[in-house]
């Protein structure tokens, strides 16, 4: 019995993805072609490997035993594929802006420098990217989506921390205790434009602080107090770096909040998907002193 190589990858496509329109999707086909390859399968096999429910295309306990040898194949067939046909297309990234600027987009050019044949797309801005609406193929998130057909891994953790210019601290009084936080001045996000509840850390405080200056932009709120506009909380990785900046407070204020990582179940075995999702967790794991203490 002869099988042809094409039918199985879409076979296993489908088992993945479960419809036709996510399968025909990703492998860029029409989906009465998906269609058509899982018919001709079947019928070489002799046996029935879908059965259509509500919910889309389940395997049967046939198509449940074929799953693991046709992975091995296209494991095998990867490997031997790799050295000659280097990965190529898109990947887009979401990202809450501070991570994706400050921290990501450096590394990401290096990656981008090694695989020069993929588009890597990054997008770092001050609201939630949402991955049910295909924003991105991967998403860096501070909130965990509670439901969805998606793949979630805890990134990292990251902490926050109270920042002041020296300039400011030289200008104004001590800082010694919680209580003398009331005479001092403000950076902060703007209350109606917050996406998340993860960023009311001065609002956590057991203090009635006033903000005299807001932005929506954590990236504007760093710069802002290394201006001399006031104090914020800030997350280590992006103003640990900045030289007239300092920890005020460090053993009495500090916020630990999580990065989360998030794909659709129907990509994560996508090579240039999976390929990103990896180093992006390897360089989180070797860049922690950055991220947390």
């Amino acid at each position: 019995m002869k099988v042809d190589w094409d039918h199985l990858h879409f076979f296993l496509v489908l088992a993945r993805t479960k419809t036709l329109t996510n399968a025909a999707r990703i492998i860029g086909v029409e989906h009465s072609t998906v269609a058509r390859r899982i018919q001709a399968l079947e019928l070489a096999l002799g046996t029935t490997l879908f059965k259509r429910e509500a919910t889309g295309y389940e395997l049967t306990l046939e198509g449940m035993a074929l799953v693991p040898r046709v992975e091995q194949m296209e494991q095998a067939f990867l490997q031997i594929e790799k050295p000659h046909q280097p990965l190529q297309g898109r990947v887009r990234i979401g990202t809450p802006e501070g991570f994706g600027t400050a921290f990501l987009a450096r590394l990401l050019a290096e990656f981008s420098i090694q695989y020069p044949l993929l588009t890597i797309d990054l997008i770092p801005v001050p609201k939630m990217i949402k991955l049910s609406h295909r924003e991105a193929d991967i998403v860096v998130s501070i909130d965990r989506p509670t439901s969805g057909p998606y793949i979630i891994t805890r990134l990292s953790d990251y902490c926050l921390k109270i920042y002041g210019s020296q300039n400011y601290l030289a200008q104004n009084p001590p800082i010694r205790g919680l209580e003398d936080l009331t005479q001092h001045r403000f950076v902060n996000y703007i209350d109606d434009l917050v996406y998340s509840p993860e960023l009311y850390c001065l609002e956590r405080l057991p203090l009635k602080l006033n903000a005299n200056f807001r932005s929506s932009s954590i990236l504007a709120q760093q710069i802002a107090v290394s201006a001399g506009a006031g104090l914020a909380i800030l997350p280590k990785f992006l103003a640990d770096d900045k030289p007239e900046l300092d920890v005020v407070l460090e053993q009495q204020v500090r916020f630990t909040h999580t990065f989360w990582m998030l794909t659709f179940v129907d990509l994560q075995h996508e090579p240039r998907i999976k390929l990103v999702w990896d180093y992006l967790r390897k360089q989180a794991d070797k860049y922690q002193h950055l991220l947390v203490d």
